[in-house]
């Protein structure tokens, strides 16, 4: 049988690649795009984390500075620019008191300043948008069902802004919930003898089924510190809550002359949780936590 002739060596050259030298090649770019791809995926979720600590910054931001600026014009206009029937102390307790001498502030004309203050509410007032009207303005944490203090959280801080109404106790002024910001953490109230991490509980699950247990853990820390704390003129931490309805609350929450303690600045700390269905890292899958704080000296005390 005659021998065949061999292929020219120009013909086996464009022969091309082997199947295994083509799975190679498709094995090493999928490699290659998986890392890629992987890369672009973590950047995205990581941006994504980024961008909702930023917003959750700034809209407690703007919560925050809000209230600083009510607490700065609280006790504005005083009865030392308002002239009343019934003043006869330079001090103007006269015209805060009743008959036995309790400051209760009925003059629709008059702010009080801070008519009562505790770690998860505050109502004061003054003129604190400058249209010449006696603003009765509170700020109240509430859970889900409305109590306050809460019994669980996230809570909701909320803040209300209405007309003072004269001859109302400003402890009974009507609310007009306006603004709020949710999945406020730090419930402001720790267990019974214990230090902070012990407060109310913090309820809710996760989109995968974790327990609160084990996804709040980390949350321990920022559960029950105060919302609201005030300070006295010597930077102390002054005990609440306090109230105008009593002689030792209207002297300091006032600075009446007589106390021994004076309502100088008050202090507000903000935990905010992320939202539960657009705010989850879905790297770490937990809810950025971001604290803000803010500290306003009021100005307008009776002196």
């Amino acid at each position: 049988m005659p021998k065949q002739p061999s292929k020219p060596k120009r013909m086996r050259s464009q022969a091309g690649f082997s199947l295994i030298e083509l799975m190679m090649v498709c094995a090493i770019l999928g490699l290659i795009m998986g890392a890629i791809m992987r890369g672009v995926w973590t950047t995205t979720v990581r941006s994504q984390s980024e961008q909702t600590k930023v917003d959750l910054t700034q809209g407690g931001r703007e919560f925050v500075d809000e209230f600083e600026r009510d607490v700065h014009q609280a006790g504005y206009p005083s009865c030392k620019m308002i002239i009343t029937s019934g003043v006869t102390n330079s001090n103007c307790t006269p015209d805060l008191s009743n008959s036995n001498g309790l400051a209760i502030g009925q003059n629709g004309s008059i702010a009080v300043g801070i008519a009562s203050i505790s770690n998860t509410k505050i109502i004061l007032e003054g003129d604190v948008d400058g249209n010449g009207t006696v603003d009765s303005v509170q700020y109240m944490l509430t859970d889900a069902s409305g109590n306050n203090p809460p019994v669980s959280c996230p809570c909701v801080i909320k803040r209300s802004q209405v007309a003072k109404v004269g001859g109302t106790s400003p402890l009974s002024q009507a609310t007009s919930w306006s603004q709020e910001l949710d999945n406020v953490v730090n419930s402001g109230v720790p267990a019974a003898g214990s230090a902070y991490g012990n407060g109310v509980s913090i309820t809710g699950t996760t989109a995968w089924g974790a327990t609160n247990t084990s996804y709040y853990a980390s949350l321990t820390t920022f559960k029950d510190y105060p919302v609201f704390q005030a300070y006295d003129q010597n930077g102390a931490l002054i005990t609440l809550p306090l109230d105008i309805s009593t002689t030792a609350g209207a002297q300091t929450l006032t600075c009446n002359p007589a106390a021994t303690q004076c309502l100088r600045s008050v202090r507000i700390t903000i935990n905010l949780l992320a939202s539960a269905t657009t705010g989850i890292d879905l790297q770490t899958k937990v809810r950025p936590v971001t604290t803000l704080v803010g500290s306003s000296r009021l100005v307008n005390n009776n002196e």
